[in-house]
């Protein structure tokens, strides 16, 4: 949705470094810049395998939202206002529950790209390098259902928007780890089987919700970044097993950014190819570029500098950053990788690139960081095991699986069990066969024990599903989707007047419920809806506000007066 510019403002913007990075790349500015300037239009993921899935569709269409056209792999939709200009009051309510409640994610469209290029397989462990605040890991959770995302997260500011939006979504198959992105722990042989690096960067293509960046963008500042990118990608590629796949990618317009930092993988990492995108096939109609090989050089105002063989004396320009012709390298085919302008299709910018650890260069058949530098001539040595606290994570007890599945009624051996403070996660069992059980190596050629994830830096393994609530395993709300299909005891029936009545406000006495009920932790079934209690003196509904909004919604309840 493109909001017309003052004039006056476009003129000035004209004259920005920014604008002056787009000519240099051969966009039209005219028709560039009144869009790059407008505000986005609200965009989003619609949640697979919710059991209200349709409802939500008719939700988003009651507010005028549609799919998005070119995103044919995974549902996808398009709201005809921005974040700044709901129509009214009731929408952007109704768009905010239905994001805190899990049924959709706020995400760019153009950020939906990375794990739809990546094609991960339903059982593969895939890694997201840089994941919060979690659009991307969660989108690449949804494609892998039985396989594993390490959603890795070097900020611990931002690594609690991860959380959350793992919780919100009640996702089981991820496990989010803390480390700096160029020094990702070791983990177990072969390696992850795909990977996303979606690098830290100057943000030259997300002008539509980043205005100050018209302001404060210089070339040096993506010259800044390059060497963070090249490194985290490195060490990304050198924990990709061979035959496994790894996208790069930013919100950058800037080749120093996107193609020189392809070159520079490349010539660190020989047992990479770049692979060709199947645009064709993965997003038909999205319009969109060729990566290039011939990008200038620019100076602080954005002219093109002159070449006359030598570098210039630029701020923070290096000889990595030139294009291969002035290094004086084979150009590898960067035809191969994509570019998304802001006015292509009415979204922000974007770059991607798509990479394939070749089978045949690593013979070791391993990641490359798992090959011992040199052969140990000695026996290896067993490490330390690390020391636990009360934030660690381990495996749930028998005891405490068979407590929680005997009252639930679950099939303990779908999931991998796993216990932190007064709380039970569960998550898909490649946590454990393809990271907890296994034995790591250092590079010294000694060993982690099994049992332990070390020497990845865990905090969270899959999804929060009950806490201990004075002796009873309680189920949470943010996992009941989830456990949906699989609880099979404590549940409740009950009529929908009771519902109607208990989702007004009221909670009524247990001895005056109309159902038999059992103190404790139960679900009240009705038709389709799932309702989480507590029951003591009174039964509780233990929903938050959002959820219980929803479920007014669906049953065409009014909304709460001031009185409840």
């Amino acid at each position: 949705m493109v909001r017309p510019a003052d004039e006056e403002l476009l003129e000035k913007l004209a004259q920005t470094p920014l604008s002056g990075l787009a000519r240099s790349l051969g966009i039209n500015v005219e028709s560039w810049l009144p869009v790059a300037s407008s505000p986005l239009p609200v965009t989003m993921r619609l949640t697979p395998r919710r059991h209200d899935i349709d409802w939500t569709r008719e939700m988003l269409e009651s507010v005028g939202g549609k799919r998005i056209p070119w995103m044919v792999t995974s549902e996808s939709w398009v709201m005809p206002f921005s974040k700044g200009e709901f129509p009214d009051d009731e929408t952007k309510k109704l768009i905010v529950q239905l994001h805190e409640t899990g049924r959709i994610t706020r995400q760019e469209a153009v950020s939906m790209l990375p794990p739809v290029v990546l094609e991960p397989e339903d059982d593969h462990l895939v890694m997201d390098t840089c994941a919060a605040p979690g659009s991307k890991a969660t989108q690449l959770a949804e494609a892998v259902p039985n396989g594993l995302v390490l959603a890795n997260e070097p900020s611990s500011g931002r690594l609690n928007l991860l959380t959350t939006n793992r919780g919100r979504l009640g996702i089981e198959n991820m496990l989010i780890m803390q480390h700096d992105g160029r020094h990702i722990g070791r983990m177990p042989a072969p390696g992850v089987d795909g990977i996303v690096v979606d690098a830290p960067c100057s943000g030259t293509a997300t002008t539509r919700k980043n205005r100050e960046l018209w302001n404060t963008w210089t070339p040096k500042v993506g010259r800044s970044l390059f060497k963070l990118q090249t490194d985290i990608a490195v060490r990304a590629a050198n924990l990709l097993r061979p035959g496994g796949r790894m996208v790069y990618s930013t919100c950058s317009l800037d080749p120093i950014e996107n193609e020189a930092v392809v070159c520079e993988i490349l010539q660190k990492c020989p047992w990479l190819k770049l692979i060709e995108i199947d645009t064709d096939r993965l997003f038909p109609s999205l319009m969109h570029h060729k990566g290039i090989d011939n990008w200038p050089i620019l100076d602080e105002e954005s002219n093109v500098a002159e070449w006359n063989g030598e570098i210039p004396k630029l701020p923070g320009l290096s000889q990595e950053m030139l294009n291969p012709i002035q290094r004086g390298i084979e150009s590898p085919p960067l035809s191969s990788t994509i570019r998304v302008h802001q006015h292509d299709n009415d979204t922000g910018g974007f770059y991607v690139a798509l990479f394939e650890h070749v089978a045949d260069r690593t013979p070791e058949g391993m990641a490359r960081s798992m090959i011992l530098k040199r052969e140990l001539n000695r026996e290896p040595v067993e490490l330390p095991r690390p020391k636990k606290n009360k934030h660690s994570t381990s495996l749930a007890t028998s005891e405490i699986i068979d407590e929680i599945c005997n009252h639930w009624g679950i099939d303990k051996s779908i999931f991998s069990w796993w216990y932190r403070g007064r709380r039970v996660n569960i998550c898909t069992n490649v946590a454990i066969e393809r990271l907890y059980k296994p034995i790591v190596f250092n590079k010294k050629g000694d060993y982690w024990p099994d049992d332990t994830f070390h020497p990845l830096k865990v905090i969270h393994v899959g999804q929060p599903s009950f806490t201990d609530n004075k002796g009873q395993w309680r189920t949470r709300q943010e996992a009941l989707e989830l456990l949906r299909p699989h609880i099979t005891k404590g549940l409740v029936d009950i009529e929908e007047a009771t519902m109607r009545s208990m989702l007004q406000g009221e909670v009524p006495l247990t001895e005056e419920f109309p159902t038999e009920i059992e103190r404790g932790s139960a679900i009240l079934r009705c038709g389709e809806y799932l309702l989480p209690v507590w029951v003591a003196a009174r039964v509780s509904l233990m929903i938050d506000d959002n959820e219980r909004d929803i479920l007014r919604l669906k049953l065409g309840i009014e909304n709460r007066g001031e009185e409840e």
